[in-house]
C-alpha cells in the first residue's frame, strides 16, 4: 500500500463510519415509528451464504445484548434489485404504513452505499477476477451465470470467447484469477490446451455429461469438471471457497506479510512471532525473513533477538532515518540475526507510544514495508495486544494473514468475541486465523463452548482446531528466564514441535521425510562386508 492508497482508504473509512451511524439512526427511528421493543440486524455474508448477527437496538436507542429466543419473531429482508444486504428481526408483527415503507427504502439505499464503500475499501487488497470463456451457443447461459457470480462473490466477472485477449492481466501478480470454461464439446479445450497448461490459476470447466471430455480435462490438470445438466451455482461457490485462502494470500510481490496480535498482554504473541520467524529462516534458507516489533508497550524482543537490554536504535529511529536499504539500515535499527533473518525491535520509551500512532509515522512505516517487501519473502509483524487504534487498524488491512492469539478462558473468549465481530464488519474475516495458546491449561473451556460463545458457523469452527499450542511452561519458562529463543535452546520442546507443524501445515515449507533403514525379519542373513 502506497501513500495515495492509504489516504484514499482513510477517506473511505470516514465515509463508511458516517454511513454506519446513519444506518443505526434510521433503524432506531424505525423502532420508534413501528412501536417495537427492539430491532436486530443480521448482515448477509455473500461469501459464506449466511446471515451474521451484527447488533440489536432497543426503543431507547441503545445497543443491547442479543435478545434471548422468543416464541415469535418477524423478519424483513433488506435487498435492492438482486443484491441482499441482510435482514432486520422484529419482536412483533407491524402494520404496513407509508412512512415505514419510505423509511425502509432509505435504509436500503444506505446499505447500498455502504456496500459500494466496502468494495472500494477491501476488494483492492484481496480480490480476484473471474473469467467466463464461452462458446457462442452458450452465450445466454454465460450471461445468467455472470450476473449470478457478481452477486455471489462481489467481484469483477469478465465474459469472453478468447482468453488470450486477457493474457497480460493473467500474468499480473496483483490478483489471482478464476477461469471458467463453458463448452458443449472438447474443441475449445483442445484449442486452448497450451494456454491452460501454462496457467497457474484455478480453472473450472462446465460442459456436457461426457466422460471423455472430463478425462481429457483431468490430463491437463483441471480438477474441477461440472456437468452442465447438474450445474448449480453452489457447486462453483464451494470450489472457490475451498481454495479461497490460497487465492487471497498473494500480494504484489508474491511474498507474504503476516500480522500477529494477542487478545490480551502476556498471552504469548511475541514468543510465537519470534520463534515462528526463526523456524521460517531455518527451514527456508533461500528466503529472507523480517520480524517487526510494533507492540505499543516497552518491547522485549531486543532481549531475545539483539541480546541488548538498552538498544541505541529502535523502530522509531529506523523508520524516521531513511528509506529501505539493507546496508544503511543496519546502522539505524535493523538487526541481522542470521544471514536470512532480520529484525526491527520495538519502542523502549513510553512516550514513543504516542508517536507511533501519528499519521506521519504510519505513512513512513507503510512506505518502508512496501519497499522492503521486494527483498523479504516473509514479513512478520508483532502487533502486540489487539485494539482498534489507528496504527493497528491500518495494518490489519495491509497484512495478508492476521493471526489472533488467544487462550481458552472465559475472559479471553469474551474479549475475542467483540474483537472478531469488529474484524468481520471490516471485511477481514477471510484473512483471520486463531492461535489457541496453552489450550490444555487447567480450567480451560472446551472448543465447543468457545465457538458457541463466539456464535461461529461450521466453517469458522475449523479455525479453532487448526492452530493449537500446548502449555509447555517448563521449557518456555527456562528460555524466558535466560532470554533465549525456544527454537535454539529447546528444539525438541512441545512448543517448538507444534509451532513447526503449524507452519508446515500452512504450506510455508515442507520438510523432506527422512528415510529410515528398517531391519527386516531376515536382516541377519545379510552378508557381512
Amino acid at each position: 500500500m502506497n501513500l495515495n492508497d492509504y489516504q484514499e482508504k482513510i477517506e473511505a473509512s470516514k465515509i463508511k463510519r458516517s454511513l454506519d451511524e446513519h444506518i443505526s439512526e434510521l433503524l432506531e427511528l424505525f423502532v420508534d415509528l413501528a412501536d417495537l421493543n427492539f430491532i436486530s440486524f443480521y448482515k448477509f455474508d455473500y461469501e459464506y451464504n449466511v446471515f451474521d448477527y451484527e447488533y440489536t437496538i432497543n426503543n431507547h436507542g441503545e445497543i443491547i445484548e442479543k435478545p434471548e429466543n422468543t416464541n415469535k419473531k418477524y423478519k424483513i429482508k433488506i435487498k435492492k434489485n438482486r443484491v441482499i444486504y441482510g435482514y432486520i428481526l422484529l419482536n412483533k408483527r407491524i402494520k404496513s404504513k407509508k412512512v415505514l415503507k419510505r423509511l425502509l427504502n432509505k435504509i436500503r439505499n444506505h446499505f447500498h452505499k455502504q456496500r459500494q464503500i466496502e468494495k472500494s475499501l477491501y476488494d483492492a487488497d484481496s480480490s480476484f477476477n473471474i473469467y467466463l470463456v464461452y462458446e457462442e451457443n452458450l452465450k445466454n447461459f454465460c450471461e445468467n451465470l455472470k450476473s449470478g457470480l457478481k452477486v455471489l462473490f462481489n467481484t469483477d466477472v469478465i465474459s469472453t470467447k478468447e482468453i488470450t485477449l486477457y493474457s497480460k492481466e493473467l500474468k499480473s501478480k496483483d490478483k489471482k484469477h478464476i477461469i471458467i470454461y463453458l463448452v458443449d464439446g472438447q474443441e475449445k479445450i483442445v484449442q486452448d490446451e497450451d494456454i491452460i497448461k501454462n496457467l497457474n490459476e484455478l480453472i473450472i470447466v462446465i460442459g456436457p455429461n461426457d466422460h471423455r471430455i472430463s478425462m481429457y480435462c483431468g490430463k491437463l490438470g483441471i480438477e474441477n469438471y461440472i456437468s452442465i445438466n447438474e450445474f448449480k451455482a453452489e457447486n462453483i461457490k464451494n470450489i472457490v471457497l475451498d481454495t479461497r485462502k490460497q487465492l487471497l494470500t498473494k500480494n504484489r510481490y508474491g511474498n507474504k506479510i503476516i500480522g500477529l496480535t494477542g487478545i490480551s498482554g502476556g498471552i504469548g504473541t511475541t514468543t510465537i512471532s519470534m520463534n515462528a520467524c526463526d523456524l521460517l529462516a531455518k527451514n527456508i534458507p533461500d528466503k529472507n525473513i523480517l520480524y517487526i516489533d510494533l507492540t505499543n508497550t516497552k518491547a522485549i524482543s531486543n532481549l531475545f533477538l539483539e541480546e541488548n537490554p538498552l538498544p541505541e536504535k529502535t523502530i522509531i529511529d529506523l523508520i524516521n532515518s531513511s528509506e529501505f536499504n539493507i546496508e544503511s539500515n543496519l546502522d539505524n535499527g535493523l538487526i541481522k540475526k542470521r544471514e536470512n533473518f532480520y529484525c526491527i525491535t520495538g519502542i523502549q520509551k513510553h512516550i514513543d507510544k504516542e508517536y507511533i500512532e501519528k499519521d506521519v509515522f504510519i505513512e513512513k512505516l507503510l512506505e518502508y514495508i512496501s519497499s522492503s517487501s521486494d527483498y523479504f519473502n516473509f514479513i512478520v509483524i508483532d502487533l502486540g495486544e489487539a485494539d482498534a487504534s489507528n496504527l493497528k487498524s491500518t495494518l490489519y488491512d495491509v497484512v495478508n494473514d492476521l493471526w489472533i492469539v488467544t487462550e481458552m478462558s472465559l475472559p479471553h473468549i469474551s474479549k475475542l468475541k467483540t474483537f472478531y465481530s469488529l474484524l468481520k464488519r471490516a471485511g477481514l474475516k477471510d484473512k483471520t486465523s486463531f492461535i489457541v495458546n496453552r489450550f490444555d491449561s487447567q480450567n480451560a473451556i472446551s472448543i465447543s463452548d468457545a465457538t458457541s460463545i463466539l456464535n461461529m458457523n461450521d466453517d469458522e469452527k475449523k479455525l479453532f482446531n487448526d492452530m493449537k499450542i500446548p502449555n509447555d511452561y517448563q521449557d518456555l519458562g527456562q528460555c524466558w528466564n535466560y532470554c533465549k529463543l525456544a527454537t535454539e535452546y529447546a528444539k525438541n520442546s512441545l512448543f517448538v514441535k507444534k509451532l513447526d507443524s503449524i507452519l508446515e501445515n500452512k504450506g510455508f515449507y515442507k520438510k523432506e521425510e527422512k528415510s529410515e533403514t528398517k531391519n527386516s525379519l531376515f536382516s541377519f542373513f545379510k552378508k557381512s562386508e
